[in-house]
């Protein structure tokens, strides 16, 4: 242990003397945590080394870290000093005097005394720094709201408390739309809403627009339909296209109808077509099915590769979602492949259906060999054969009857058992001309 009692010694070495108060400060911090005795003679020789100093302004920086050190030592008195630093930051010159309290505000933030901090970037007159103190409280205050209801009602007055003082633009701008996620996540729609209609900025407008919107992508719950509705008056103010996103946050919302509506507007909406259609596939079946059932045919093209992979899983849960698709003027490629769907379900009944609606000879060529391959899967040899001499297409028609044909034999085969099939191997072979 002597190596502290040398590091304590050593102290007294440093030649600035604000410097030697910081690092006691630190050493004293140390040693109170780890219940070390010692501690409270650091901390005195750091009260010496204040005493040292003549500079009133490096004299009231000392006694600030003193106060920080001694608060996370765990000293109740540490509070003291912040209010010493206070009263005496009155003789200094104006802007010694705002860089005093702001470093106060700072030391405070990292000791999470919201108040005191507030009760001190207050007291700064310029505005410029005042108003950013005052916006690094309110990100600290935001980072805590949650808990408990009865704690989250706390904070969001502190947070009143804060947005109160901001008044200066483009600061309380800035501190609306630093406040409105933060208040969604905890359900007050109603102060958001009242909060945005203060921002007179478009560029705040806008980016209060993108922070709900941002919001609303993730979440659902009360309140949400009153919020979007209030998003689409507030694109109107910023006259912004973000046609897109709102489309997109009505659909995962359930108003499918607003969402097409806004879809029918975009002249490119391949993008959120997409965006939409993979986000209700995977959270919501049922709206899934709506949006398809709703959409016009001539926006459907956007959709057609979406539309044929999920065709191609030959999930048997989707027969509703495949049956909505074929009851709409879609084209022939999303056809066949509806005609490969429910085949793949052994639902020939609609799958001879859907067939009859084909426009080309080629979709019907390629469907007819799908049906063909059915066919030898349930073992209706000569129908698979006659179904593929019906194809037009003469040399995919002989492509496919030599393929099913081939596969009969293989297929034969596979059924002889393995004793006879070695027997055959091992006799001897013949060929009459």
């Amino acid at each position: 242990m002597m190596v502290i009692e040398e590091a304590i010694e050593s102290v007294s070495s440093i030649p600035d003397p604000y410097m030697r108060i910081v690092t006691y400060g630190r050493i004293g911090v140390f040693l109170a945590r780890a219940n070390d005795p010692r501690y409270e003679k650091v901390f005195k020789l750091a009260f010496e080394e204040l005493s040292k100093i003549e500079d009133p302004y490096l004299l009231l920086r000392g006694l600030l870290v003193i106060g920080y050190s001694t608060s996370l030592a765990g000293f109740k008195s540490s509070k003291k000093a912040f209010r010493e630093v206070m009263i005496n930051s009155e003789m200094l010159p104006p802007e010694l005097r705002d860089a005093i309290r702001a470093e106060a505000v700072e030391y405070l933030l990292l000791l999470r005394e919201l108040e005191e901090a507030l009760f001190y970037a207050l007291e700064i007159k310029n505005k410029k720094i005042k108003n950013e103190k005052l916006l690094k409280i309110l990100e600290k205050a935001l980072d805590e709201l949650g808990g408990e209801k009865i704690n989250v009602i706390y904070k969001k007055r502190k947070i009143e408390l804060i947005l109160e003082a901001i008044t200066d633009e483009p600061y309380r701008s800035e501190a609306i739309v630093k406040a409105i996620r933060p208040l969604l996540s905890v359900g007050d729609y109603r102060r958001v809403i009242e909060l945005v209609q203060e921002i007179k900025s478009k560029p705040w407008l806008r980016q209060a627009l993108t922070e709900i919107l941002m919001y609303l992508k993730q979440e659902k719950g009360e309140g949400v339909e009153d919020l979007i509705g209030f998003s689409k008056e507030l694109s109107k103010r910023v006259r912004e296209d973000i046609r897109e996103d709102i489309a997109y946050i009505f659909a995962i919302h359930g108003f499918i109808d607003h969402s097409i509506d806004i879809i029918k507007e975009i002249s490119n909406p391949e993008f959120v077509l997409k965006e939409i259609f993979e986000a209700l596939f995977i959270r919501d079946k049922g709206k899934f099915k709506e949006f398809l059932a709703k959409l016009p045919e001539h926006l459907l093209k956007y959709l057609k590769k979406d539309i044929l992979k999920i065709l191609n899983e030959g999930d048997e849960g989707l027969k509703e979602i495949v049956d909505i698709l074929t009851q709409k003027e879609v084209s022939d490629d999303i056809l066949v492949g509806a005609v490969k769907y429910y085949l793949s379900i052994s639902d020939l009944q609609n799958a001879m259906k859907v067939m009859s609606n084909l426009r080309t000879e080629k979709a019907r060529s390629i469907a007819l060999g799908f049906l063909a391959h059915y066919l030898i899967k349930v073992g209706n040899i000569g129908d698979a054969v006659d179904v593929v001499l019906s194809i037009k297409d003469r040399g995919l028609a002989s492509r496919l009857a030599s393929e099913i044909l081939v596969k009969v034999v293989e297929g034969s085969l596979r059924e002889v058992p393995e004793s006879i099939q070695e027997e055959r191997r091992t006799g001897e072979r013949t060929i009459s001309l």
